[in-house]
């Protein structure tokens, strides 16, 4: 399987993120860490779940690929499968914003569904600092990261939850009928 692949956002003061893809039992478990100049300090780990659960707590994604679209912008491309479910993923990086974007989507097979969204351990501490526009906070190494849910161009953000040091990112979209692709996006600044 494919080793360690990144994606960075780092800007002109060699400061930013890179989200890190690597494969792990069945699957790629995604990390991100943030860098000043040469030391790195992580900021989050996606929770996996097993090939035994058909709704696992992040994405399942089996393959990666990862591509240099212009001279400063990289995107890395997953998708997979878990119980009747297709998943997929996009991270793609902006330095001009010092961010990385994360799509996310399932095609959900029958309103059966279980719970959607992606969900991550912190590793620093992380606070809710707007309920409406659904931003958090990360502190590490004296620099304030942010998560902030992206619309997806339904009218309504999708949930942001804390949870001691977890953190979930879930749609608020349900489809009216099924099968249904059920989206939803968020973007790191560090």
């Amino acid at each position: 399987m494919s080793e360690l692949q990144h994606i960075e956002s780092i800007g002109t003061d060699a400061t930013g993120l890179r989200a890190s893809m690597e494969w792990r039992n069945d699957r790629f478990v995604h990390v991100i860490d943030w860098f000043a100049g040469e030391q790195a300090f992580r900021l989050l780990e996606s929770v996996e779940g097993s090939d035994e659960e058909p709704w696992p707590p992040s994405p399942a994604l089996q393959q990666l690929s990862v591509e240099q679209r212009t001279q400063s912008r990289q995107v890395g491309l997953m998708v997979g499968m878990a119980g009747n479910s297709h998943w997929s993923m996009s991270i793609e990086n902006d330095n001009a914003e010092r961010s990385l974007v994360f799509d996310v989507a399932c095609r959900v097979a029958d309103e059966k569904a279980g719970s959607l969204g992606t969900t991550y351990r912190s590793t620093v501490p992380v606070t809710i600092v707007d309920h409406v526009q659904k931003i958090a906070e990360l502190s590490i190494a004296g620099r304030t990261c942010r998560i902030k849910i992206e619309s997806t161009g339904r009218g309504e953000l999708d949930h942001l939850e804390i949870d001691g040091n977890l953190i979930k990112i879930s749609p608020t979209e349900m489809p009216p009928s099924w099968p249904a692709t059920v989206r939803w996006k968020y973007r790191l600044f560090g």
